[in-house]
């Protein structure tokens, strides 16, 4: 919020309807309901055993009577910075929980939550669109690109829009764009698509769009959100939100030479060489570390990487993880890496300093091998990915 603060010197405002506060009897007796069910054994039991049944529509209704849904959009719009790029320094909490859902083959559907990932191929059709409403109210749906424009900064395609829809059948409103599926061109990773819901004050007048709704055109597809809600702010506010990512698939060549009648834009990234300082003279090395470290300054970082990663591999199971996650103690036996050479027969004694079957180098390497430090840090199976809805 400061970064966003700074770049356009406005604070964050609320565009959307006012968020209704939940009465303090029912925090209270949604308190009282989590001790009850805490204390409730056969629950507990049946949760252990993996028996415990549990209504994932009556858990969607509670979320969305809650407004406990809205919030974690909310949160997660905030994560992936769609106010920000769409509304600048607007923002919105959700009040009309929109179900959206992509047909695929075999009757399966690929829903859209709130940034979840929608192939291309996934997403080639219209998706079918629900939410509540009263027949009386007016509302209009979009649906933008925020990371596709091809040409322009910070400007946007629009891939469906339809104004004067009224109730919740699309079908009785103006369809001032078609729907076009998503294409975002190979090598730049993931974009993000989003459906905004606003409730309309009353018939709206569309006529300064002047294209054809079918049109796949991307100059004409060149849309601002930002720009869009400024003009109409006064006829409409929004009130749902959906997104999802998606990225490149096969199924874009043909959509690109056929559909949009373009070449199939490719993009790559060039990375820059490490750079290794030359080692040209002597240098007095740095007492404090190892001799072996001393020349890995000089090494090319992805070699000892790829040495790191040779040695992570020798110890990961493909289904049981770490295969020496078992070892309490790594250092237990440090012993046995301290013995030293016998002198030949009839020779004087070795110094002890200079027969040593492990050097020194190397046992401080092996000590951190075990303990995952320094460079091995990154063998540590312990740090996993974890979805940011669930750390909070």
């Amino acid at each position: 919020d400061e970064l966003f603060t700074d770049k356009h010197n406005a604070e964050r405002v609320d565009i959307g309807f006012m968020r209704v506060q939940q009465k303090s009897d029912k925090k209270g007796n949604l308190v009282q309901w989590r001790r009850e069910t805490r204390k409730n054994r056969d629950l507990e039991k049946a949760a252990r055993a993996g028996t415990l049944q549990v209504d994932i529509d009556k858990v969607k209704e509670e979320s969305i009577e809650s407004g406990e849904i809205f919030t974690s959009i909310h949160n997660a719009a905030e994560f992936y910075g769609i106010y920000e790029d769409m509304f600048r320094e607007g923002y919105f909490y959700p009040c009309v929980n929109l179900d959206i859902a992509y047909a695929l083959e075999d009757d399966m559907m690929a829903p859209v939550y709130r940034g979840n990932m929608v192939k291309p191929r996934e997403a080639a059709s219209q998706p079918e669109v629900t939410w509540k409403s009263k027949e009386d109210d007016i509302w209009c749906l979009a649906l933008t690109g925020l990371d596709t424009h091809l040409t322009e900064e910070n400007q946007e395609y629009v891939h469906w829009l339809v104004g004067n829809i009224k109730g919740s059948d699309l079908t009785s409103g103006q369809e001032l764009f078609n729907y076009m599926q998503p294409f975002p061109p190979f090598g730049t990773g993931y974009h993000r698509f989003a459906f905004v819901l606003y409730k309309q004050e009353g018939i709206m007048d569309f006529s300064s769009f002047s294209n054809d709704k079918s049109t796949m055109s991307l100059a004409e597809r060149t849309f601002n959100t930002y720009e869009f809600y400024q003009r109409h702010q006064d006829d409409l506010t929004p009130a749902g939100l959906a997104f999802f990512q998606s990225d490149w698939d096969s199924s874009l060549r043909d959509f690109f030479h056929n559909t949009l009648q373009m070449k199939e834009p490719r993009y790559e990234y060039e990375f820059q060489a490490p750079h290794i300082e030359p080692w040209r003279e002597y240098e007095i090395r740095d007492k404090t570390i190892s001799f072996n470290e001393f020349l890995d300054q000089y090494r090319d970082p992805k070699d000892i990487e790829r040495e790191v990663l040779v040695k992570k591999l020798a110890h990961t199971h493909p289904y049981h993880g770490d295969t020496e996650g078992h070892i309490k103690y790594p250092l237990a036996h440090e012993q046995d890496y301290q013995g030293y050479f016998d002198a030949p027969i009839g020779s004087k004694p070795l110094q002890r300093r200079q027969s040593k079957q492990t050097p020194s180098w190397r046992m401080v390497q092996i000590m951190r091998e075990k303990t995952k430090d320094g460079f091995y840090a990154s063998t540590d199976h312990s740090h996993l990915r974890t979805d940011p809805q669930l750390s909070q």
